[in-house]
């Protein structure tokens, strides 16, 4: 028979592994108790963030269709303005070229100075219908009416022809099987407009290189010039790139530049074929 001393002993050791296991236990629920609070707060952040991104693309769209539409608004008061001047200035300075021809030809026999005077007059006046005519044209361009690859070939042409500056274009085929689209035409003509603008007031140079090609479902234009280049700082911002950058967001594009002293610019527009906005 076991002694008193030794059921005690006996006791004690099995009240000390009973509090022991009952520390364990209690131990072990509160850290299921925190693993859960755990869980249930990755959850709350999984779902604010879910919350979060869908409102991030819900806003990407909401300001993607509002550049859409403002630009969309430019484009169509540009085409009122350039109708309002052709039908109105355009014909009083057609009406007024006429009526100078006739008093040409009536003053040439016996008042040979007036008429050299009037046909000097016609001469200026010819000019300033083809600057009417420029500006008509930047203010709606016809040449979109064949496409923009030949949009984009007659506006380098014109670069030429005005300017001098040597030009040359690749066009990979099929680049715009899609067909047309007026928004996106208009925006990357205007881009290219105001890219060539930024070629011929700052780069001094003497060619520049056009690019037209595709990768899936993204168009991507290039613009190079072999001028002086550009800072960082003019790189950045100026001569007309916020208004660029903002015609490419537009169309759910992006622009970069990259541009060093003395290296020539090169302006890379990216988008793609169906806008961003349209595809959400």
């Amino acid at each position: 028979m076991l002694t008193m001393p030794v059921m005690i002993i006996a006791f004690l050791w099995m009240l000390l592994l009973g509090w022991g296991f009952h520390a364990l236990l209690q131990r072990h629920l509160r850290l299921d108790e925190t693993l859960s609070e755990r869980d249930g707060e990755l959850q709350a952040e999984r779902q604010a963030r879910s919350s979060a991104e869908r409102a991030l693309a819900s806003t990407h769209v909401t300001l993607c269709k509002l550049a859409r539409q403002q630009e969309s608004v430019r484009e169509a008061e540009r085409q009122r303005i350039g109708r309002d001047i052709h039908d109105d200035l355009g014909q009083h300075l057609l009406a007024l070229k006429i009526d100078l021809s006739l008093l040409q030809v009536s003053t040439t026999g016996a008042h040979p100075q007036v008429a050299q005077k009037v046909g000097t007059m016609i001469g200026h006046l010819d000019r300033t219908i083809a600057s009417l005519r420029s500006v008509i044209n930047d203010l709606r361009p016809l040449a979109l009416a064949a496409g923009l690859p030949a949009a984009i070939e007659w506006q380098l042409a014109e670069l030429s022809r005005l300017h001098g500056i040597a030009h040359e274009l690749k066009i990979e085929p099929h680049c715009l099987d899609g067909g047309p689209d007026a928004a996106r035409d208009g925006a990357v003509f205007r881009i290219l407009q105001e890219s060539l603008s930024n070629v011929v007031r700052h780069a001094h140079a003497s060619e520049v290189a056009v690019t037209l090609s595709r990768s899936g479902t993204v168009l991507t234009m290039t613009v190079r010039d072999n001028g002086i280049g550009m800072p960082l700082c003019r790189a950045a911002g100026g001569n007309g790139l916020a208004g660029i950058g903002e015609r490419a967001a537009a169309i759910g594009g992006c622009v970069a530049i990259d541009s060093q002293p003395g290296s020539g610019t090169l302006l890379t527009l990216s988008f793609p074929l169906i806008p961003t906005c349209i595809a959400h």
